[in-house]
C-alpha cells in the first residue's frame, strides 16, 4: 500500500479522541519502545483478533493493532505488538499543507493486520 502521508505534510489531530478511532484511520501516539510520537494506521481494535506467527492475539478493550502503510520499512504493531489507549494522542483528520495536497485525510477500508 501507498504511504498515505509524505514528508513535509501538515496534518491536523483531534486529540479528544476517548477510544480506538475506526479501523483505516490514521492516528498519533507514542511509541510503546521509546515514547517518541509516532503516525500509523489502525488495523485492529479492541476486541478483534490478528494473526500473528505464534497464532492469534486477541486485543484487549483497551488496545488496538496499528500499522505503517509502507510494510516493508515501517516499524509498527509487528515489532512492539499492540498499543494502549493510553499512548494515543489523536486522530489525524486533516492535512492543510502543502497545498496541493490540502483535504481530509480518508480512511482505508483494505488494511490486513498482522502481514
Amino acid at each position: 500500500m501507498a504511504p498515505a502521508l509524505a514528508p513535509g505534510d501538515w496534518l491536523l489531530l483531534d486529540p479528544t479522541t476517548r477510544s480506538w478511532p475506526q479501523r483505516g484511520s490514521i492516528v498519533v501516539f507514542r511509541e510503546p519502545d521509546s515514547g517518541i510520537l509516532v503516525i500509523k494506521r489502525v488495523a485492529a481494535g479492541p476486541g478483534d483478533r490478528v494473526r500473528i506467527p505464534v497464532g492469534i492475539l486477541h486485543l484487549g478493550p483497551d488496545e488496538a493493532w496499528l500499522l505503517g502503510d509502507n510494510g516493508a520499512v515501517s516499524t509498527d504493531s509487528r515489532r512492539y505488538g499492540p498499543v494502549t489507549l493510553e499512548a494515543l494522542v489523536g486522530r489525524v483528520w486533516f492535512r492543510y499543507g502543502p497545498l496541493n495536497r490540502i483535504g481530509p485525510m480518508p480512511r482505508r477500508a483494505a488494511v490486513t493486520p498482522g502481514r
